[in-house]
């Protein structure tokens, strides 16, 4: 009993004296006390965050947040033949890394000063042996919904990054595993978080969110991973406590064009169904017009032409005739959607395929990803091929606004 007031006390006089030379001082003083490995973690974790605090305070304008939160919640059955693979509730953990912006560049205060970060998530599945565990890193922003100067802030968090899956398909030593193919997948998250200033270093996070992870049918099998949970969590301020914001006011005289072009050649790489089967390559050129709302959101329309390899292979395993690149040729119309967040675009498309001669293929299709200015012209595409909750493949490519 004596032992832990004392490394109570040890700990308190550490973080209000804020000095490394008392913290070693003490540190002399523990074998007194206790020898475990454990009590000698917490201490090493003590001094790291007082060198962190210590250095912020040097360096005052520096910001950012470091966060723990636990998850839990359950993996969606989107498909009826997943079913068997869901064994009970998940649950997990994550460690964030954030900073805070504020409004130094014109696009932080026309977004509401939304924090950027990266995070690390472990997942545990509650099926070991068929689907194991995720592990995830990913980065993130958090885009505020409510109004600023408020102790709790509510945030549509969006994430995208890669998971690793302990157990995906092999054909001999894991075959019921029909949803995740390969080790490395894509990650999606998708959150409504809030976060509330205890007091001005510790702030209380939660939320409740959705995740997706597969691997665009790189590796088949691929009807990939839902899962909802919620979290609760807590965090850390560092550095500068009384952040100050700042409101851009020539941003908002700048004119905004009224149509913004562009067109985008991308491609991508799928199996068929079978697993361990080859890959195709698939080709699109898109077509965009966007209209600027205004310097978030912006809506549109467009076309593509899309040539799949993966296709003429399905309508030569089905026809006797010769197969012709017309045949193989889709002609889609879209209409679209895209969050801005300065040279950052989020696009979310709907589209129909008013030209298609593979009676077997989805008509409908749908798209969400990145597409990011590298310069004032030029683009980089990483986007999501979907036909509704079905991922089909990731597309890669590069464009031309106008």
């Amino acid at each position: 009993m004596t032992a832990k007031i004392s490394i109570i006390q040890l700990k308190i006089q550490c973080v209000l004296a804020n000095n490394f030379n008392i913290f070693v001082d003490n540190m002399m003083l523990l074998p007194k006390y206790s020898n475990s490995i454990f009590t000698t973690f917490i201490l090493f974790v003590q001094l790291l965050c007082i060198q962190i605090e210590g250095r912020c305070q040097a360096s005052p304008k520096k910001d950012f947040v470091i966060s723990a939160e636990g998850h839990y919640g359950f993996i969606i059955s989107h498909r009826g033949s997943i079913v068997h693979l869901i064994k009970g509730h998940i649950g997990g953990g994550e460690l964030t890394y954030l900073f805070r912006t504020d409004g130094k560049k014109s696009w932080q205060s026309i977004h509401g000063f939304p924090e950027i970060g990266v995070s690390a998530m472990h997942l545990y599945l509650a099926n070991p042996s068929e689907i194991g565990n995720l592990d995830a890193i990913y980065p993130f922003v958090n885009l505020r919904l409510n109004k600023q100067r408020r102790k709790f802030k509510l945030n549509l968090r969006i994430g995208v990054g890669l998971a690793w899956m302990s157990k995906p398909y092999d054909r001999i030593t894991n075959n019921k595993n029909n949803a995740i193919g390969s080790y490395i997948n894509g990650y999606v998250n998708l959150r409504i978080n809030t976060s509330f200033m205890l007091n001005r270093s510790w702030r209380l996070d939660s939320g409740i969110g959705l995740t997706h992870a597969s691997n665009g049918a790189i590796k088949t099998p691929n009807l990939g991973l839902n899962m909802a949970t919620i979290n609760l969590g807590i965090g850390y301020v560092f550095g500068n406590k009384n952040l100050q914001m700042k409101k851009d006011t020539l941003a908002s005289t700048d004119k905004l064009k009224k149509l913004r072009p562009s067109i985008v050649g991308i491609f991508g790489i799928k199996e068929l169904e079978h697993p361990l089967g080859n890959k195709y390559f698939s080709y699109a050129l898109i077509g965009n017009v966007y209209h600027p709302i205004n310097r978030r959101n912006k809506f549109g329309a467009g076309a593509e032409f899309v040539y799949s390899n993966a296709t003429r292979k399905s309508l030569e395993s089905d026809s006797v005739s010769t197969v012709r690149i017309i045949d193989v040729m889709k002609i889609g119309a879209k209409v679209g959607y895209a969050y801005t967040l300065n040279r950052l675009s989020i696009p979310i498309d709907f589209g129909i395929y008013v030209y298609q001669n593979d009676k077997l293929s989805e008509r409908f299709f749908h798209r969400i990803g990145f597409q990011y200015l590298i310069t004032k012209h030029v683009l980089v595409n990483v986007t999501l091929y979907t036909h509704w909750a079905k991922a089909d493949y990731f597309e890669w490519g590069m464009g031309y606004e106008f």
